[in-house]
């Protein structure tokens, strides 16, 4: 009789043993198969694709700045100012036969710079050798092509005695805020195309943007090919090229 209660005990005890392995094993493998599966759908919603796009448009420019330094010297200070005073009424009178109004011409502020006479030494005396007056011409008008127009023909004031010097003027664009969307949606469109075209041949589909990032505008000369990392803009002529880049991140998917 005890035998026979020793012998249940231990034939329950294997197959207690038995099913806890095998549950045991039948968890593992249903954990392993779901981590593989999550594994693989990770991997496959990582499958990604950077591609750059660009675009380049031809602008006008729709704003001039020119800036006309006239000069004034003498030894005495109100000889000085009378030179430069009637420089400045001559370069005006300059600009208004050329067709500028008067709401387009601005004056600066007067600046007067001293000049000592030295002695033998080259040491600066408290002797004053001369008094030098300039007074900066602003020129400020939406008309791009007069400004051009009269900058090449200042010459003319030097020729008449004045002393002038006139600055390159310089030439904007007021709109480049809208501008910058219009080529960052272009440029972004050529993107598409060209991982669509690298996608295409590798066998897959390009599905959603998951960024999108554009660069600096390099706003240059027509037909310049100068690129800087922060970005370039030329004021000195009144064509301009921009170019604008955008690096776009689209996730693969197989066919």
């Amino acid at each position: 009789m005890d035998y026979r209660i020793h012998l249940n005990f231990a034939t329950a005890a294997v197959v207690v043993i038995i099913a806890a392995f095998a549950s045991f094993l039948t968890s593992t493998v249903v954990a392993a198969r779901a981590y593989v599966e999550r594994g693989a759908q990770v991997s496959r919603g990582d499958q990604t694709i950077i591609v750059k796009g660009s675009t380049r448009k031809r602008i006008r420019s729709d704003r001039a700045v020119w800036r006309i330094i006239v000069y004034g010297e003498a030894p005495e200070l109100t000889e000085a100012f009378s030179i430069l005073d009637s420089g400045v009424s001559k370069v005006q009178t300059f600009l208004q036969e050329r067709g500028f109004t008067q709401p387009q011409i601005g004056l600066g502020s007067i600046d007067t710079t001293t000049h000592y006479i030295r002695d033998k030494k080259i040491a600066q005396t408290r002797q004053v050798e001369s008094y030098l007056l300039d007074r900066t011409i602003f020129v400020t008008t939406e008309d791009v092509d007069r400004v051009q127009q009269a900058a090449g023909e200042v010459t003319q004031l030097i020729e008449a005695g004045i002393r002038v010097v006139s600055c390159m003027p310089e030439y904007h664009y007021k709109y480049l805020a809208d501008l910058k969307i219009e080529l960052m949606s272009a440029a972004s469109a050529d993107a598409r195309l060209r991982a669509e075209k690298i996608a295409q041949a590798a066998g897959c589909r390009i599905a959603e943007v998951r960024s999108a990032r554009m660069g600096v505008l390099q706003i240059t000369q027509p037909y310049s090919t100068d690129v800087s990392d922060y970005g370039i803009h030329d004021t000195s002529t009144i064509d301009k090229d921009v170019t604008a880049v955008v690096s776009v991140t689209f996730q693969i998917e197989a066919n």
